[in-house]
């Protein structure tokens, strides 16, 4: 899998193989299955049964299409644009010819349903040449559907990169600031400390990954407590419990550190006394659970610092792009403790 991204190239078709996708395709069938008795009933009369009957038969057509299309799913997704296309437009037609033999020639022998009384021959030509009329306007649709999500897909991975962009300047500028505090009061501490944001750093810049794997996130939030905490002295105590974390989960870079930093910046800098930096973490039923928790800072306090959703609200952005609805970020405060909890599923690196 490739780390810049957990999904794939946009693809042509739909996922058949989730459940909103086919109801919005048994919706569609029946929208046809109206038109058509509509048409045959201005005709003939008989509406509702002529709408059973459509509606039977095209949802036999549909549901066996998006079964076909839901079991080659990753063999389809591989295909171009227009492979795709002629295998969608193969695939209807084919369903529509098999289930107009179903229906005309195989159910009434076993005295299932009564023949059609028009030919053969014609009804198969008009089963097939409503079949073909409806896949050009179906793929059609799909089409633009598909430059669109291309469109709105490039947009976010701009959008995704200026936000990357903003982070790590943020995170340079704050750590900055602690090791200049240090110059003077401690200079060897100081030197050692910017070697390791150095390092830090260099290893960061070098990549353009999208997602990295946890121990690399964790290793950068442990170098930058680790310059907070010479920093702060006794007045930051740190709990980290991820020892159930596997090392290989995938995760935006810079994901937790912001958050850790606004912790420290908004809870813990700001109280004379300090606190407890708490970040624990499980991962139940293939999802990892993220919890940080901080003090909260009184507002009477002359320290006290207003609160700042950018970090926030940009983490929780980069993650919907890297796990859209599948993640979440909740914050919430009880009594004078401030929790902030990252949710999303566990990927790793193997194919």
């Amino acid at each position: 899998m490739d780390k810049r991204s957990l999904t794939d190239p946009t693809p042509f078709l739909p996922d058949l193989c989730r459940a909103k996708n086919v109801l919005y395709l048994a919706l569609v069938s029946q929208l046809l299955a109206i038109l058509l008795a509509l048409n045959t009933s201005f005709i003939a009369g008989d509406f509702w049964i002529s709408l059973s009957l459509n509606a039977l038969f095209i949802l036999w057509v549909a549901f066996t299409c998006a079964g076909i299309f839901c079991l080659f799913k990753q063999q389809i997704n591989h295909f171009s644009t227009t492979l795709a296309s002629l295998s969608m437009l193969l695939t209807i037609n084919l369903s529509t010819l098999l289930m107009t033999w179903v229906t005309s020639s195989l159910l009434p022998a076993l005295d299932l349903l009564i023949a059609p009384p028009s030919g053969q021959i014609s009804l198969y030509l008009r089963n097939v040449g409503i079949s073909s009329i409806f896949s050009i306007i179906l793929l059609r649709f799909l089409y633009i559907q598909f430059q669109w999500q291309k469109q709105t897909k490039a947009e976010a991975e701009a959008q995704l990169d200026a936000l990357q962009a903003l982070i790590r300047p943020h995170f340079l500028f704050n750590s900055l600031n602690t090791i200049a505090s240090l110059t003077r009061s401690n200079p060897p501490l100081a030197e050692s400390l910017t070697e390791d944001l150095s390092e830090l750093f260099r290893a960061n810049m070098q990549t353009s990954q999208r997602l990295i794997p946890f121990k690399q996130e964790l290793d950068l939030i442990r170098q930058y407590l680790n310059i907070e905490q010479n920093r702060l002295g006794s007045r930051l105590t740190i709990h980290l419990d991820l020892s159930t974390i596997p090392d290989d989960a995938l995760i935006p870079p810079l994901s937790l550190q912001p958050l850790i930093e606004n912790a420290v910046y908004h809870g813990i800098e700001p109280a004379a006394e300090g606190g407890v930096l708490s970040l624990t973490g499980k991962i139940k039923k293939n999802t990892v659970y993220l919890l940080i928790k901080n003090p909260i800072c009184n507002d009477s306090t002359p320290n006290s610092r207003p609160g700042n959703n950018m970090a926030i609200n940009n983490v929780r952005f980069r993650m919907e792009q890297c796990f859209p609805d599948q993640s979440k970020l909740l914050i919430s405060s009880s009594g004078l403790e401030f929790q902030t909890q990252l949710v999303f599923p566990y990927h790793n690196n193997q194919p």
